[in-house]
């Protein structure tokens, strides 16, 4: 089928790829990919959806937010694809609107009127600005408006407070008995998030290397490789023979997992709690600076993302079993 001058196109690229279906339309002289697709009837549903509007640059919030849905929530983990949503549909009143029209006024107005606190309001500015990032790419803006927004003042509803090492030692006491015990275990001596954590296959254990490998992250800088240490390498290898690393498919069922463990021992805490006993753990033992934001996948400046010698995955080893 012809489509009209100006209207984009549709069509699948070659190779195995899980969605090979990309649509691209002219935006100030050059072809933009706008999107890809698992199959062609998708595609050309939202170059329709696009083409409701009027010129190029019209695309309005919503399709720009769906085209950087699709090929972003391919490199994350479920728990992150669903806080992106709920952030998504916070944003409402902005929809409709075309992206690149968009005022400063407009948008911090619509933060403002989101009825929740401050971690929501924080959630949703990182999809302004991830949705600013795909559009300065695009051609579709010149200027990141989402760096000027302001949230309101963060007040902590709750602390977090490292396990101590009593606690620690308490939970190695009670790993063959407590359900779910040896799973918060993995997660302080790893500082993996929980959605990392979750996201897990046996195959990105590797018992020889003694590394986990992870493949699916918040942010870039959590695609990582975390040195497994000596203490958890036994439970690692038991999980990876048993062909499953962590027992739960989603957030809610590990939590629930994750808060039965800590209801059997008397203790209050909760899964993001672990990065911050390891960090804790590694600040006590004189760990690398560099060392602890690579196991943490925390940013770090000046350094390319997944590079990864023989000496830099020793360095880390050496790290985290100091500990």
């Amino acid at each position: 089928m012809k489509l009209p001058n100006g209207y984009g196109t549709v069509y699948k690229l070659t190779g195995n790829r899980r969605r090979p279906w990309v649509v691209k339309k002219t935006i100030d002289g050059r072809q933009r990919p706008l999107g890809y697709f698992a199959n062609r009837e998708e595609a050309f549903a939202f170059l329709v959806s696009v083409n409701r509007m009027t010129p190029e640059k019209e695309i309005t919030f919503s399709a720009l937010y769906h085209a950087w849905k699709a090929r972003h929530f391919e490199t994350i983990g479920a728990s992150s694809r669903s806080a992106y949503e709920i952030s998504y549909k916070h944003l409402s009143p902005l929809h409709s609107l075309p992206f690149a029209r968009l005022t400063y006024q407009q948008i911090q107005s619509a933060l403002d009127s989101i009825e929740a606190g401050y971690c929501t309001k924080k959630k949703c500015r990182v999809l302004l600005s991830q949705l600013y990032q795909y559009a300065m790419k695009n051609g579709i803006v010149e200027t990141d408006l989402s760096r000027f927004l302001e949230l309101p003042k963060h007040v902590p509803v709750y602390v977090k407070r490292p396990f101590t090492a009593r606690q620690i030692g308490k939970l190695w006491k009670s790993a063959e008995t407590v359900k779910g015990v040896k799973d918060v275990l993995i997660l302080i001596y790893t500082g993996m998030r929980a959605g990392e954590y979750i996201s897990l296959s046996a195959g990105d254990v590797n018992l020889r290397q003694q590394y986990i490998n992870i493949k699916k992250s918040k942010t870039l800088a959590g695609i990582r490789k975390i040195p497994i240490h000596r203490k958890i390498l036994p439970i690692l290898a038991e999980r990876k023979a048993e062909g499953i690393v962590c027992p739960c498919d989603n957030y809610e069922s590990f939590r629930r997992l994750f808060d039965h463990a800590m209801k059997e021992l008397n203790m209050h805490h909760t899964p993001h709690e672990c990065r911050h006993t390891l960090a804790t753990m590694l600040d006590r033992a004189g760990a690398n600076e560099t060392a602890v934001k690579m196991i943490l996948g925390h940013a770090r400046t000046g350094v390319t993302k997944g590079v990864y010698t023989h000496k830099t995955l020793a360095d880390l080893k050496k790290a985290i079993n100091k500990v």
